[in-house]
Parts: C-alpha cells; structure tokens; sequence
C-alpha cells in the first residue's frame, strides 16, 4: 500500500477496562514495524481504544500513558470512540496528550449531543468520521475543523464486500471530498464480527478507496470491473494473479444476493433470475450473512424464503470459483505471498460451500410436505435442526469443516500472532460439535 501512495499506517490496539494493560507485540517489534514503515515513507499511527467508555478519566489517561511509551517516536496518534468521548469532555487529558503527540485523530459519530464539543476541538485534532451519505457533520461543525473520512473494508455482519459496496464505498469518497473540506481518507480494516476473515478479501476495497483518493475525476462506475486487475498488478505486482480478485468479488456477490433472497430483499422472477425489490420494501435493519448464521448458529436460522434451489445455485457458483482457483494454482510461479492469497481465496470458497450444503440439506429435510403449487398450510421451511438430520450427512460435513479448520490454521499462522490461534478456532466449535452426534461429543474434545 505504501507504493499505492498510502501515507499513514493506523495500527489498532483495543485494551480491556478490566484487564492488565499489555500489548501483544515485544518493544523490539514495535520498533522494526516503525522501521519498516520509514522505508516506505509512511507514517506509523499508533491507534488505541478501549473497551468501553465507562472509565474514571485518570486511569484511561494512566492507560494512554503507557500507551504512548510503547511509541517513544511517535508524533502522531490516534483514538477511538469510546477514548475520544472522555477526551472531548476532558480538555486538561487531552492537552497533556498532545504534548506527547503533536497531533491527534479522534473517531467519533459526531450528533446534536457531542456537536458542541467537537466544534470547539482545538487545531491539532483531526476528527475521522464515517463516509456515508447523507453526510450531515456540515450542521455540527465549522469549516475549521479537520477531518478525515473512513470507510470499512468489508461489510457488517458478512464474510465479504459485495462489489457493489467497493464501487459505492469509492464514489462517496470522491464525491463526498467535493462537498466537505476533508484532509484525506481512512480505509479500515477492522473487524465487523466475524474475524476470521483474511486480509486478502480485503485489498479490492482498500485499492479502489484509495485510488479515487488520488484520482477523484475517475468514474469509478465504468471502470469497476477492472478494479480485480489493478489489484492484481498493484499489490500482487503480478497481472495475471486476476483470477484471484475476481473470485473474491464473485464471493463477496454469492454471499449478499443469497443474504438478500433469505431477508425477502430480492424475489425471483419467471427466468428464474433475481430481481431487486422496491425501495421501501422489505426488512429496514440490515441483515446479516446466510453464510455467516450457518457458521455460528445454524439451529436457529429463519430458512423461510430460502430454498434448496437457492442453496444449490450457490454451491455451483462457488464450485466454479473452486475450479478458476485450481487453473489459477497451475499457473502460480513460486511465490509465499501469491501462494498465501490463493490459499485464503480458496480457503473461504470452501467454507461458503460447506455452508450452502448444509443450508440446502436444512431446506430439504424441513420443507412442508403439504406445499401444493402455491398453496399451502403453514410456512414453507422450518428449520429442524443439524442434530436432526441425516447421521450420513453430517458426518460428511464433519469432516468437510475439519479439513477446512486445519488449512484455516495454517494460513492463520502465516499472518497472525500464534497466541491468537485458539480463540480464532472457536468460531469452528459450535458448528462441528452439532454436526456430531451426541454419543461422539466427547470425541470432539480431542479434535478441537
């Protein structure tokens, strides 16, 4: 990202109210990232928050402290929202933390209760605030105050972004940066609830954001299709590694159209082609990924409007992903960091493909037997249950998710802490202990 003329890197740190403060990285680490960072002139933006807001403002000042001692050359760092809602209210604090770092980034959801406070926020904070539209922080702030946009990487509560959000994420950057004096752009690739997401999945978004950051006269409407090869180019330094970022965007499509088919957002029509439902219909909180429900908690999934014709469409999506991956594999020269992305392209393939049977079989064994054309009594699906369903069916997805949670572990460990591996792992757990059947429960416990 840094020949992508990135020129700060936020590194996040979240701190339990009620833990001892430590950091999970060595001074020694801290330094060589530090250096590293000077090499490709970047600047290195220690981020830290915590928990929660509810704090005595003299200990989250004592955590800041120790905070900023771990960055000794640091000029620069930056809060989040739960620490920049005590700093706001407490002048003094935030006073003595510039005195360490000449210039601070505070993130918060600026409204009619805090406008006040951020209006009066002195020169040296820039405030980052979401990229959204309407953009409305004209009618809490003056002209004078700096700010800098951000945008997520992935969207909340899926595996992927759908290509649709990368495009719409990269023209509210343009376009936003016309109408409010912003001093530059955040893209953020925080967790959104489900961390087991690689960070392959997420340079498509972060290249497009920050290439309109540049180029703001780029109609990224008419060029969005290209956004896969210049990922391909600019961070793989490889053009024909396309393939790669061209599943990862039809993973990110499969994941939100069946999403928006089980949330009553698209209907089929006659062709059997789905089509988008008018505005103003349907469910106004955003729902969260099939794909997502199936890995975590698959019992109590609403499969109303899910069919196994829907699941099935899926599978061949994503088996057709499988397949450009494997042509893809034959043409990769020897390379770690290409060989890692194909891996974690292929490795969320898998899991989505896993999740597709299983919500095809769900659909299957609880569809109502006195569904008649389109008449029938009572709902349409049910969901019985994994424990209910065939013994040779979920020993079949048994040892489908054990093979994908072994290669889930290698490529965690090729960009991970080791130490954050079992709490990783877990996300695996409840799924694979209902797929079991009761008299292998304690079975499970030497695999997991």
């Amino acid at each position: 990202m840094g020949y992508c003329k990135a020129n700060y890197l936020f590194v996040n740190f979240e701190v339990r109210t009620t833990d001892r403060y430590q950091l999970p990285y060595t001074n020694r680490e801290l330094f060589h990232l530090t250096q590293v960072c000077d090499e490709l002139f970047v600047t290195l933006v220690p981020s830290l928050d915590l928990n929660s807001s509810y704090i005595d403002a003299n200990a989250a000042k004592a955590i800041i402290d120790r905070f900023l001692d771990d960055f000794p050359l640091s000029k620069v760092a930056h809060f989040g929202p739960n620490l920049t809602s005590i700093l706001i209210e407490h002048r003094a604090i935030l006073d003595a933390v510039q005195k360490r770092a000449k210039k601070l980034y505070l993130s918060l959801d600026v409204d009619d209760r805090n406008g006040q406070l951020v209006d009066s926020l002195p020169p040296y904070v820039t405030l980052c605030v979401e990229g959204r539209y309407p953009l409305d922080i004209e009618a809490h702030l003056s002209p004078k105050i700096n700010v800098v946009l951000k945008f997520a990487t992935s969207d909340v509560g899926y595996l992927c972004q759908a290509p649709e959000s990368t495009v719409r994420n990269a023209v509210l950057a343009a376009k936003l940066g016309e109408k409010v004096p912003i001093h530059g752009t955040m893209i953020c690739e925080l967790s959104t609830g489900c961390e087991i997401m690689p960070p392959s999945l997420a340079y498509v978004p972060e290249i497009a954001t920050l290439g309109v950051s540049w180029n703001r006269d780029v109609d990224m409407k008419r060029f969005c299709y290209l956004l896969p090869r210049i990922t391909a180019e600019h961070v793989l330094l490889d053009g024909k590694m396309t393939a790669l970022f061209q599943q990862a965007m039809t993973l990110g499509r499969v994941e939100h159209e069946l999403t928006k088919l089980g949330a009553g957002l698209l209907r089929t029509g006659s062709a059997g082609s789905p089509s988008s439902i008018p505005n103003g219909v349907g469910p106004k909180k955003p729902p969260i990924s099939v794909f997502v429900e199936m890995i975590l908690n698959p019992d109590n999934m609403t499969l109303e409007r899910l069919t196994p014709v829907a699941f099935k469409k899926s599978r061949i999506e994503l088996r057709r992903s499988l397949k450009a991956l494997d042509e893809t594999r034959k043409e990769l020269p020897y390379n770690f960091e290409l060989a890692l992305v194909l891996a974690e392209v292929q490795l969320v393939s898998e899991l989505m493909a896993l999740a597709s049977r299983l919500g095809q079989a769900l659909c299957i064994h609880g569809g109502n037997p006195t569904t008649n054309g389109d008449h029938h009594v009572g709902l349409s699906t049910i969901n019985v249950g994994v424990a209910n369903l065939p013994l040779t069916v979920r020993t079949d997805l048994a040892n489908s998710l054990l093979e994908i949670r072994s290669k889930f572990q290698h490529t965690w460990l090729s960009r991970n802490i080791p130490s954050t591996l079992p709490n990783a792992l877990k996300i695996f757990d409840n799924l694979f202990r209902a797929l079991l059947p009761p008299s292998m429960q304690d079975y499970s416990k030497n695999l997991l």
